[in-house]
């Protein structure tokens, strides 16, 4: 069975990626090339997350 959850637009600001979803807590701060590949926790809204951004790949 397939899963159907939407990708969740994550928020950066001044190079640090917010929570998704409480959009409350600083999660990481983003690295110049612009690749995460990691779990995050946020401590705000409890919840775990795995991000995988590769900015490299944007226009």
């Amino acid at each position: 069975m397939q899963s159907t959850t939407k990708p969740v637009k994550l928020v950066v600001k001044d190079g640090w990626v917010y929570c998704p979803e409480c959009r409350e807590m600083k999660l990481l701060r983003l690295p110049p090339d612009g690749c995460v590949r990691a779990y995050v926790y946020c401590r705000h809204c409890k919840r775990e997350r795995f991000l995988n951004i590769d900015l490299s790949l944007s226009l």
